[in-house]
């Protein structure tokens, strides 16, 4: 029975070692021509894997495992060179995470406070703090993103504490064995019936390393009607992340996309959904349009007029607002995803691939090879997509303010954080007509937060701004 399951782990081994030579062939080749078609090797000379060679890389696996689940940036093992580099400085001091815990069952544990939360440097608008005497004002920012989950608070001194959590998760063996590993590991997972799920980071790890995809429970900036797990998941990832009231009602203000011009969708059930889930956890509910929160939480200077845009990973959210009223919002539905899966597609490599590669450190300005290139191709496109329709909304809607000064635009997001993005902005805003003079284009201070901090700055107001 041991030699039958070690002889299974052997010919798994097998299989990964290949993809793991596929990919690696590919990010050593030289830049193909755009004639040339990218072919996974197959080695068809498969070795027998000695039993104790086999240990030392499961070993090596669960130990570099362990260290991303603890937060280390460490290297991965040699036959896991398709792991990327650790996150850029920018993104690692924009975003403090907690540690990982173990969590089981229905419900999440949830983890031991902190007696000092590390906070950002960010500091709100000086509006919030008008009439406001206590020393810490109550109020939380949530940001309901495709891609990452991310909450905010106000602690001593007016600093913001921002925490996030990725909104994925990877379905795996549910059995007593599985449960303990991950229990040891402390990587975060939940058991819905007689189903197991990784959460979080982890999950985008695990999805990577073994070439599977990641589960979603949001698609397009709303709930995601194909995954039946997506309630229930978000349901617990929200209640993971945010902190207990600190008095009845407290305000929660969270993040929902405007109404698309390229599709037909609404947000009322998916607005619904989380005013439930708000008030269960003893929270008084408030929402903001993405693009709004941005203009609230980076155009202070501009007295809150301008333009916000926030780019994520399922859709655009564009506002224009004249001091600090929003007077046009829409949202248009090719975002970040949109870039991953159309760049998979051509390279024949899993979504998880190119996640890991537009995330870590490439420029679409100065693409390195054609796997960057590929991703480069389809920003462009995306770029020129958004650039094309803000003008054609602004320049036709009967909405659109008659602004006498020239108006600033500022982009927040994860996927306007990549190298370059704003250089081709600028490029693509030259031959776009507005109806109206454009002033500077701005990036946010901090692009991954500025919607959860304009969330925060909203509840804090109570909605008045």
């Amino acid at each position: 029975m041991v030699e039958g399951e070690l002889q299974q782990i052997r010919e798994r081994l097998l299989k990964i070692n290949d993809k793991i030579k596929s990919y690696s062939s590919l990010s050593r080749k030289p830049q193909l021509s755009d004639e040339e078609e990218y072919k996974p090797q197959k080695d068809s000379s498969q070795r027998e894997v000695p039993v104790e060679e086999m240990r030392a890389k499961l070993r090596a696996i669960n130990d570099y495992i362990r260290a991303r689940a603890q937060g280390k940036n460490v290297k991965p093992p040699v036959f896991l060179r398709v792991e990327p580099e650790p996150l850029p400085k920018e993104r690692v001091a924009d975003v403090t995470e907690e540690e990982p815990v173990e969590q089981i069952g229905e419900t999440l544990e949830e983890p031991a406070a902190a007696e000092e939360e590390e906070t950002t440097t960010v500091v709100l608008p000086t509006l919030a703090s008008r009439g406001k005497k206590s020393a810490v004002r109550t109020g939380v920012g949530l940001d309901l993103g495709t891609a990452y989950i991310v909450a905010s608070r106000e602690v001593e001194g007016k600093r913001v504490f921002v925490k996030s959590e990725r909104n994925a998760f990877l379905s795996v063996r549910c059995d007593q064995s599985t449960k303990d590993l991950l229990g040891k590991l402390k990587i975060k997972y939940v058991a819905l019936q007689d189903k197991l799920y990784v959460l979080g980071s982890m999950a985008l790890e695990l999805a990577d390393i073994f070439g599977r995809e990641t589960q979603r429970s949001m698609n397009m900036g709303i709930l995601n009607p194909s995954e039946a797990e997506s309630i229930p998941i978000i349901q617990l990832l929200v209640k993971n992340i945010l902190w207990e009231p600190r008095e009845d009602g407290e305000v929660c203000c969270f993040s929902i996309p405007a109404q698309p011009i390229d599709r037909d969708q609404d947000t009322i059930y998916h607005r619904g959904v989380f005013e439930g889930i708000l008030k269960n956890i003893g929270f008084k509910a408030l929402v903001i349009d993405e693009g709004y929160a941005v203009v609230l939480s980076e155009m202070e200077d501009q007295d809150f007029t301008g333009i916000g845009v926030s780019c994520g990973a399922g859709m655009v959210n564009i506002c224009a607002a004249f001091k600090s009223v929003p007077v046009l919002s829409f949202s248009i539905t090719r975002g970040g995803d949109w870039i991953d899966k159309s760049a998979a597609t051509v390279l024949g490599v899993p979504t998880t691939r190119v996640s890991t590669i537009k995330e870590h450190g490439m420029s679409i300005k100065t693409p390195a090879n054609r796997e960057e290139q590929a991703i480069a191709i389809y920003y462009r496109n995306y770029i020129h997509y958004l650039i094309e329709n803000m003008a054609h909304v602004f320049g036709k809607s009967k909405d659109t303010p008659n602004f006498k000064e020239p108006v600033d635009i500022v982009f927040a997001g994860g996927s306007s954080m990549v190298p370059g993005f704003i250089d081709v902005v600028k490029e693509e805003v030259k031959s776009a007509k507005f109806g109206f003079t454009l002033g500077n284009i701005l990036h946010a201070k901090e692009p991954f937060t500025s919607v959860v901090r304009g969330c925060l700055f909203n509840a804090i107001n109570g909605g008045n701004t």
